[in-house]
């Protein structure tokens, strides 16, 4: 696929600089750590949240194997349709996609068990994830596959982390700019890589008595995947984990008629190993019509050109992606999250 952005100019005067910041891992005493929690919270009334998806993909440069990048959007509610929630996310298999394939069909349906059931959201992917590692050890499969997978609901976004793939949210302006234009108020990473060569990994991969050589384990980059059964057999238990990294952030709900806007991103990384925070900003104010979805109304119905531009957007990062030099396979979603009180 040749992108279309291979010799387009850059523009002459340099975008003001977003923010960024990291959104705190959950602990034990986070709160609200659950459906139910959250419920509590708001027994009164729940904020109003909708959610618009759009994904797009593309194979590795040179087609030297299938797409293995796998997405996932799955929505559902709790009890009596209170707390709807959607659970989103990008897989990133290697060695075929059996891995990245049956994880992004079962793993959604896992982990909305487990939190109706009244579990926190940290412990339902623990549990969904332990499932899926025992399920890909049932079809015997070597390969294996990198989790990214978020859940929202009540304009709170959790995001569980297994790998390299990795989640950003993008909070907007209440009001688009003079020029028509969705503007990014700042910009929250939901997840941290899991790569052999990173300095905290490697620590928590020595200290359960395995070892990193050139940046990766027994040939393996990612330091958490579901699946490698091959690597797995040859190293010590936990070498390889399975238990994911849970984040959380609040889109909040505001005080005005429209509400609050957060775009969250999820990429394989074929995406960002070439792109940039302040690159996925600036890719979102370039799309104007994404400002149609900062009306009142758009919480009701969806709008047209909204819709179309967020497909776009998501296109737009893949193709961005190409365009930087990425070989591998490049995956993303994007959600628009819509918060408002009634």
């Amino acid at each position: 696929m040749v992108s279309r952005f291979v010799g387009r100019r850059q523009p002459a005067v340099k975008a003001a600089t977003v923010p960024e910041a990291e959104a705190p891992l959950v602990s034990p005493a986070s709160s609200p750590s659950g459906l139910n929690e959250l419920l509590e919270v708001h027994k009164d009334k729940p904020p109003r949240c909708r959610v618009e998806v759009a994904t797009h993909t593309a194979k590795n440069w040179g087609g030297r194997h299938e797409n293995e990048d796998r997405c996932m959007a799955v929505h559902d509610c709790l009890g009596d349709s209170r707390i709807p929630f959607h659970t989103v996310g990008v897989l990133d298999g290697h060695d075929t996609d059996s891995a990245s394939d049956l994880v992004a069909k079962l793993l959604p349906v896992a982990v909305g068990r487990r939190m109706k059931d009244g579990l926190s959201i940290s412990q339902a992917y623990m549990e969904a994830m332990a499932e899926m590692e025992d399920r890909l050890k049932r079809e015997h499969a070597t390969a294996g596959t990198c989790v990214n997978s978020c859940t929202i609901a009540a304009g709170r976004v959790w995001c569980a982390n297994l790998g390299d793939c990795r989640a950003a949210l993008v909070l907007l302006e209440a009001s688009a700019t003079a020029s028509g234009a969705a503007k990014a108020e700042v910009l929250m990473w939901l997840s941290r890589d899991h790569k052999a060569s990173c300095p905290i990994e490697q620590k928590r991969i020595e200290a359960v008595g395995g070892s990193v050589i050139d940046g990766r384990v027994e040939g393996l980059e990612p330091s958490r995947t579901l699946g490698d059964f091959d690597v797995k057999m040859t190293v010590k238990p936990g070498v390889i984990s399975i238990v994911p990294e849970v984040r959380s952030v609040e889109v909040d709900a505001g005080s005005t008629a429209s509400g609050r806007r957060g775009i969250l991103m999820c990429a394989t990384d074929g995406v960002w190993d070439v792109m940039t925070g302040q690159d996925l900003c600036k890719l979102i104010q370039a799309r104007k019509d994404l400002a149609a979805f900062l009306s009142p109304e758009a919480l009701l119905e969806v709008p047209r050109a909204g819709s179309q531009a967020l497909h776009e957007l998501a296109e737009d990062i893949v193709q961005f992606a190409l365009a930087k030099g990425s070989r591998d396979d490049c995956t993303c979603l994007v959600a628009m999250i819509m918060v408002a009180h009634d």
